[in-house]
């Protein structure tokens, strides 16, 4: 013992590096789950932020203003080709500025509107009809205040100041923009357009016109077309569900001992058990990542149906939004900026865009009013609610249940799906209050954060959200009954304890070989070498542990009685079983 311990004192530091990096890896490995599956939740909520931001940003952006290099003095102006040119360049300069839209207060100025009047109230304007102002007088005012927010930029006035009514037309031909008529389109593009094609036959034919009912068709189909990857998905369950009785099989070895080292050796046990298995926890992700592109896709499409659904180009969509927002003055229908083009379409209809064959943001509206006026537009509505409009408190109507009941089928969907699939094997140390918890957590934060979205989208996409939870738990349910989860007894447990007592030895001696110990003693019965002097440390500990017991039942009457009762159970025991040994062996000889 004393040549021994030297030895060990002085290979510790050594034993401990090594140790050490040999946790590091099996924490890696302990954590790999966790991490993955935070990975998931991140992800789906980044797509979905992503997909808000494109979709609701994406078709409100002006169209990009674009200056000649050329220019020619107009016909009976006033103003030289260069000055035309530097004034053009500074209303390029403040085109994109929020708080001052130097397009509409010139167009406004052009049709004898002056928006920077004072007391000026565009709500009150006809669009239909021009103003009386001095047009020449209006438009030097916007000319100024734009010099002013130029900065850096800011240019003489003496590059405008001789503006005419000519002049003022040439500089509104400078800003104004060609819609694209075609649609036109790259390989994503293309298949959303498809699949709103798709969509489109669909609420047709099949729907009735009704945009919704077309849409919960289309959830069906999806359903039904990822159907082959919900059987994967469950065949991986029941085969992790097979693996339990094992799994608690390890857990059962280390009851009791919630230390992290303890726990680190179950969770890498666990891994070797699925290793050895060929099974993988993760090989039923695949359907949940599918849904992503199906997700980020049928947003889009339903967003904006006169792009994917009705075949219009993207520059129109973009086009009629402009028409929807601009002022009174400038020719606009002067609203708010809608979130998407499904909101713009449901909240007017097609006939309300006929003015814009006048607007003078394009130099063809003409041809968009030509291409749009025939389009034949879904039904948003269902019970008289426009579902193609956002949720809002502004309005207070009946839309504003479709979050709520978000909430609500999200929340009871999660729970009984919780019921009809299998949930892993609770970790030692954590108590059922703790897991009912988590679950509890989980099973308010989705739906709460699908009803926060739900204020951010058309209602219809809350509908195809409850709508698709729905046929999601009724599909689970069906596969539940179809592709039953195995159920295990007590003697299935028992079983296979005895079997993975039976080859531990026979793993840990070939994949623990050169490897090192740990240094907390609690894996040296899994080594030839220490194996022995661990078993005879235990029975040492076991008789221990006896003799006080003894000792300590010597002291009271009523111990000893309970003490000398055990002894003599253990007697007859062992004699029923000398009987039966003794019974069984004169049956062999008899039968011999």
């Amino acid at each position: 013992m004393n040549s021994a311990t030297p030895c060990r004192k002085i290979n510790n530091d050594g034993v401990r590096s090594q140790y050490k990096e040999g946790r590091t890896k099996t924490n890696m490995n302990i954590k790999q789950k966790t991490t993955k599956g935070r990975i998931a939740l991140l992800t789906v909520i980044v797509l979905l932020l992503a997909t808000l931001l494109v979709g609701c940003g994406g078709k409100q952006a002006k169209v990009e203003l674009t200056i000649s290099e050329t220019f020619a003095q107009a016909d009976g102006g006033n103003l030289t080709a260069e000055q035309l040119k530097n004034t053009a360049t500074l209303l390029k300069t403040v085109y994109d500025d929020k708080e001052f839209d130097v397009r509409d207060m010139l167009i406004a100025a052009n049709r004898g509107h002056d928006m920077l009047a004072e007391g000026f109230d565009d709500s009150k304007i006809d669009p239909n009809t021009e103003g009386g102002a001095d047009r020449v007088a209006s438009a030097l005012k916007v000319l100024r205040r734009a010099n002013e927010k130029a900065g850096d930029a800011k240019i003489s006035e003496e590059n405008f100041v001789n503006l005419n009514e000519k002049d003022l037309q040439a500089l509104v031909g400078c800003i104004q923009t060609k819609v694209e008529i075609e649609a036109k389109s790259g390989l994503w593009d293309g298949i959303l357009r498809a699949v709103g094609t798709c969509l489109n036959w669909i609420t047709t034919y099949l729907g009735f016109g009704s945009y919704i009912v077309g849409i919960c068709i289309f959830a069906i189909i999806v359903e039904l077309l990822m159907l082959p990857f919900a059987v994967k998905q469950q065949k991986n369950s029941i085969r992790q569900a097979q693996l339990r009785p094992k799994e608690m099989a390890i857990r059962n070895k280390y009851k009791g001992r919630t230390d992290q080292v303890t726990q680190q050796k179950v969770q890498q046990e666990i891994q070797d058990l699925y290793q050895r298995e060929n099974f993988s926890p993760y090989s039923g992700c695949l359907q949940l990542f599918l849904q992503f592109p199906i997700l980020i896709a049928l947003y889009q499409i339903v967003i904006d149906p006169l792009h994917y659904v009705l075949g219009q180009s993207a520059g129109i969509s973009v086009a009629l939004n402009s028409y929807y927002t601009a002022a009174r003055a400038a020719g606009g229908l002067g609203f708010q900026a809608a979130s998407s083009t499904i909101e713009l379409l449901s909240g007017t209809g097609i006939s309300s865009f006929e003015g814009i064959q006048s607007f003078q943001y394009f130099t063809n509206g003409s041809a968009v009013w030509e291409s749009i006026k025939n389009l034949a537009l879904p039904n948003f509505n269902i019970f008289g609610i426009n579902f193609g409009l956002n949720p809002s408190f502004d309005r207070f109507d009946w839309l504003l249940l479709v979050p709520v009941l978000t909430f609500v089928i999200y929340f009871f969907s999660m729970r009984l799906s919780r019921k009809f699939t299998y949930q892993p094997t609770q970790q030692e140390g954590a108590t059922d209050r703790q897991t009912a918890c988590s679950n509890t957590m989980m099973d308010v934060s989705m739906p709460a954060m699908s009803t926060f979205f739900a204020f951010m989208v058309p209602g219809i996409i809350g509908v195809y959200w409850m709508f698709r939870s729905v046929i999601g738990t009724l599909k689970q349910f069906i596969m539940s009954r179809v592709m039953p989860l195995p159920q295990f007894t007590e003697a299935d447990y028992k079983a296979a304890a005895r079997e993975m007592a039976g080859k531990a030895p026979k793993v840990q001696k070939s994949e623990r070989a050169g490897k090192v110990r740990s240094l907390h003693h609690i894996d040296d019965e899994d080594f030839d070498d220490t194996r022995d002097r661990a078993l005879a440390h235990k029975a040492a500990m076991e008789e221990e542990a006896r003799r006080k017991q003894e000792e300590k039942a010597k002291k009271s009457p009523f111990a000893q009685t309970e003490m000398k009762k055990d002894r003599a159970d253990e007697a007859e025991k062992k004699e029923d079983a000398a009987e039966v040994s003794a019974d069984e062996t004169e049956k062999e000889d008899g039968q011999k």
